[in-house]
């Protein structure tokens, strides 16, 4: 298959250094994956970068610290932004990263569970963008992201939670994107699809996700890379997007053009 072949582009070291020179990103969720690929680039760009996170980050970087933050819990974040002032006198970039994902039909879910990732997408997503804008607010504006989902535009059985946050998250962006606008804050989100995290090359590995149903639905044939996404989420943070505000910028391979074809085994009844 012409997707297993395809890997896309090789990471991207120092390219088009300076867009962000001198400017504060907050990546949460940033220890590994997309979020670990958005500091990278950030900080090649000039940026210091803060990792919220409830782990440490993977690998160490310069220019960047990392912040134990709980996005769901409302005193963490309020943490957090208090260190980022000490410590930095405020930020540029928010980009809500951080997320957990759980799968079972609506039928059977356990309800701490799926709370659990409305607080995480959704609540996180509400707590660190409230408190950004206070922050911005003082420097004379900023740019916020969202990664959201092609989950929150098409149909993934069995990630209700999930999808529902998603596609909340989106809304919230154009809300938000209108009510901070004469403030000069503007608010974005982007799309991923099927990208090649550690976590999807696990449950590769493990038989939970099958590599071949997963390309059949994507027309580019392949995965995204992070730092495909890295990209994207840099640009929407960049001058290049200076007149980008309340739009979700969808990476999926052209996935949700499609949709969803092949169900999971424990969706068919056979």
């Amino acid at each position: 298959m012409r997707g297993e072949a395809a890997t896309g582009p090789r990471p991207m070291e120092g390219v088009m250094g300076g867009r962000l020179d001198g400017q504060v990103i907050v990546v949460t969720g940033g220890s590994r994956g997309i979020g670990a690929a958005i500091i990278r680039r950030a900080v090649a760009e000039g940026a210091r970068g803060i990792v919220a996170d409830l782990s440490e980050p993977e690998v160490a970087l310069d220019g960047v610290r990392y912040v134990r933050t709980d996005v769901a819990d409302r005193p963490s974040v309020e943490a957090l932004f208090a260190s980022i002032r000490a410590e930095e006198g405020g930020l540029d970039v928010l980009v809500n990263n951080a997320g957990i994902q759980r799968v079972a039909l609506t039928e059977t879910f356990d309800p701490v569970l799926w709370e659990g990732v409305i607080q995480t997408h959704l609540m996180g997503t509400f707590h660190c963008s409230a408190l950004a804008i206070a922050s911005m607010r003082e420097r004379g504006g900023g740019s916020i992201i969202q990664i959201a989902s092609v989950a929150g535009l098409i149909a993934l059985p069995g990630r209700g939670p999930y999808s529902a946050a998603k596609a909340a998250m989106m809304s919230l962006t154009r809300v938000m994107a209108v009510e901070v606008a004469s403030l000069d804050i503007r608010v974005n989100a982007v799309a991923p699809g099927s990208t090649r995290t550690a976590l999807v090359e696990e449950g590769l590995r493990n038989g939970s996700l099958r590599l071949e149903a997963i390309l059949s639905e994507i027309p580019l044939g392949r995965m995204a890379t992070p730092d495909e996404i890295a990209g994207t989420v840099l640009f929407l943070a960049s001058p290049d997007a200076a007149y980008i505000t309340g739009q979700t910028i969808v990476v999926d391979g052209g996935w949700s053009i499609l949709g969803i074809h092949d169900r999971p085994d424990w969706l068919r009844g056979d």
